[in-house]
């Protein structure tokens, strides 16, 4: 006979593990019906590896950070004339000039003085066509100009080896650092001064030893 009150023989007993590792696997992102869908193992690989190296260049980048960063020359000279064709121009005859300096230099310690005229020579050989890349700026054109006028100056005598040291520092600063300030090429020509080559033009030395002046 039916009555209002539930027996215990039809009463489901409800089963408090089962919710709980239904609901924890639903969180996990299984099933609605409880079963969570395993990796496979080439997906957990994958993903493993992919950590491990992203793990690897934030170390990198991070070793990078305390490091001294390198600029290119874009960077360090951003100006209008940078790798126009009379800087690349300039770059190459100034490392010519540097490279035959430094030859001349190396003759002179091996005793060999025909050896190093020729390839101070060939120095003088580049500063025409060096010449016309001063429009590169200000001080570079000053610079030139003054290395052209101390070969004048030397009357074609030999370089010492003192003379020699600092046109090859000369050319190796303008090829690293073209773009020079007016004080900067101011400390070029002390330099070339310091070391008995005038850096002066010959007819403007001539007239200033004179005594005349402009009226």
């Amino acid at each position: 006979m039916a009555t209002g009150t539930a027996t215990a023989a039809s009463v489901i007993p409800i089963d408090l593990g089962a919710m709980r590792v239904h609901t924890s696997r639903e969180e996990a992102g299984g099933t609605p019906l409880g079963t969570s869908k395993q990796r496979p193992e080439s997906y957990t690989t994958a993903y493993v590896g992919e950590t491990t190296f992203l793990a690897r260049e934030a170390s990198k980048d991070a070793q990078r950070a305390g490091s001294t960063p390198t600029l290119s020359q874009s960077e360090l000279y951003p100006v209008r004339h940078a790798f126009s064709p009379q800087h690349i121009t300039a770059l190459r005859l100034l490392a010519l000039a540097a490279g035959r300096t430094q030859r001349a230099l190396s003759a002179m310690n091996d005793g060999d003085e025909v050896a190093a005229d020729s390839e101070v020579q060939k120095v003088q050989m580049l500063l025409p066509e060096l010449f016309c890349c001063r429009t590169l700026g200000d001080g570079f054109g000053a610079v030139v100009s003054a290395v052209m006028s101390a070969f004048e100056s030397s009357q074609g005598n030999p370089l010492d080896a003192a003379q020699l040291n600092t046109m090859n520092r000369v050319f190796s600063l303008l090829r690293d650092k073209p773009f020079l300030s007016a004080d900067e090429a101011d400390q070029q020509l002390e330099k070339l001064e310091a070391v008995h080559l005038s850096p002066y033009p010959t007819e403007l030395v001539e007239f200033l030893s004179s005594g005349e002046s402009v009226r």
